[in-house]
Order: structure tokens, then sequence, then C-alpha cells
């Protein structure tokens, strides 16, 4: 599709919506600005893999670029358009969603590197030897605490060895908004506003009776917005050159990436909750 400067300020703003519900700020409409388009699509598309590490579609297995034609932004997987930010957040949700392979348990059954075994982790011991001495390999998922699953593979990159590990804690945009919903009942002052959202929700849950007390448009307003449809459930992190045969290192990195996935929930939780509180008034 050739370049013009016909720019759509309304796909600018979807994308940087999008990336606003994986907890990354960017400046899209400087970036897209830049005279040099090869280091604009490198730019987006950077910002694209973050956040698709964090909202947990678990399509490592694609590569996923982005790519600014002069009019719009198109969203691309292994080199093929996918959506483009003129469709609404529902739509490129919808197209991302019939790409993964979520099992029983809301994880990805895509396997990252594709072809090869993967491994269960049994022991501290045997992570250690997988680490310092395996080559290119992926895990299964392995239940950890607080509700956190992780898997880990090593690949090689042209900066070198990759070790990464993935935290997930699958929860829809609709938990994640209804966990907002309660968030912002509970801080209603008024009690007797409290009690009658509190017993619309035993009929028709939590985020409908906060709809409810809102407007008629409420339901519709929020359709609209890409937190309705995007949100965190994953978390990687990545370790390169020497660090990636090192088991100390990597469990320091499986500390810090766990407790990043939770504070971004939580703040996601927050982020959405003062949304709901402010536009749906």
């Amino acid at each position: 599709m050739a370049k013009t400067n016909a720019r759509n300020p309304t796909s600018i703003n979807r994308f940087q919506a999008l990336l606003a519900t994986a907890a990354l700020t960017a400046d899209v409409q400087a970036i897209i600005a830049q005279p040099d388009t090869n280091d604009v699509d490198a730019q987006l598309t950077h910002l694209l893999r973050q956040a698709h590490d964090r909202w947990g579609f678990g399509l490592h297995h694609l590569q996923h670029t982005a790519r600014w034609t002069g009019q719009t932004i198109e969203l691309l997987a292994d080199g093929r358009a996918v959506a483009d930010l003129n469709a609404d957040p529902a739509r490129i949700a919808s197209v991302y969603a019939g790409m993964g392979a979520p099992d029983e348990h809301g994880l990805s059954s895509w396997p990252v590197l594709g072809e090869g075994q993967r491994t269960t982790v049994k022991s501290a011991a045997q992570l250690r030897v997988l680490i310092e001495d395996a080559r290119d390999f992926e895990t299964l998922w392995t239940p950890e605490k607080n509700g956190l699953t992780y898997r880990m593979w090593r690949t090689q990159t042209t900066e070198g060895e990759q070790l990464a590990a993935e935290y997930a804690r699958p929860t829809s945009a609709a938990e994640l908004l209804a966990d907002a919903a309660w968030d912002v009942i509970t801080r209603i002052k008024d009690r007797s506003l409290q009690r009658d959202l509190m017993k619309r929700s035993e009929q028709g849950g939590i985020l409908q009776a906060f709809l409810s007390a809102r407007h008629k448009d409420a339901a519709t307003n929020l359709s609209t917005l890409a937190e309705a449809h995007f949100t965190v459930q994953g978390n990687v992190g990545r370790l390169t050159g020497p660090a990636a045969r090192d088991f100390d290192a990597f469990r320091s990195l499986q500390r810090s990436t766990a407790e990043e996935l939770l504070a971004l929930h939580e703040g996601a939780v927050k982020k959405v909750a003062a949304t709901l509180h402010g536009e749906l008034k």
C-alpha cells in the first residue's frame, strides 16, 4: 500500500488506546511524524510486541509487526495484514482471539518454538540443568503461587542466546471490568445506592448493575473502549548473553516478572475503575 500523508487521527488514537490497555505509554503521533518510515515501523512494531507480551493471547509463534501506511496503522502476523486501526477494538480483539488456542485454564496451547519437545518442570535441580546446559527448549505451563502459571523457553537471536519466562494470569476483559465495577461500587459513599447496586448485581452481575445505574447509553459507550476488549493477562521477561545461562539470574527474572504481572493487573483494575467512574457518568 502506498504511503501518503492523509493521516487518520482515529487510527492513531486507537493504537495509543490499545497500548494503554497493556500499561504502555508512547507518543504515537510523534513516532509517525518522523521522516524515516522504516524507523517508524520499527518503533510501532516494538510497542506492538510489548503489548502482545502482556495481552496474553499466547501468539509468540507468530512474528508480529506494525506498519504505518500514511493513513492508518496495519497490524501484521508473519507478514500478513490481520487488522488495521480503522477497525474498532472489539473487531481487533476478536481477530487475535480467533488466532489463539487457549486450554481449559485459559492458557495458550500454542508452542512458542513450533516443532520440538516440550518438557515438564519437575524440580529446581532439573530447571538448573535446563538453564545451564540445554540448547533451545521449551517447557509446559507450570503452576505457581498467587494464581500465576509460567513457562520458559530458549531461542537463538541476533543478539545471541535468549532465555524467556512468561507468566500468565488469565483474566478476560469482562472479568477485569467486573473487578473494576466492584471497586467503584465499594467506594460509593451513598449506602442506600450501594445496597441497591449490590441487590441488582444478584440478577445481572456487578458490571451490569453498575451500567444500569449510569444511563441508557453506558453499555454502548463501554463497548467502544479498548479496555472492554484488551487487558493484561501475562508478562514476559528475557535474558540475553551470559545471563541466559545463569540460574540465579533466571530466578531473579522469575520473581521480577511475576511481581510485575501482579502489579500490572492491580494497576489495570484501578485504571479501568477510573474510566468507569469518569467516562461513563
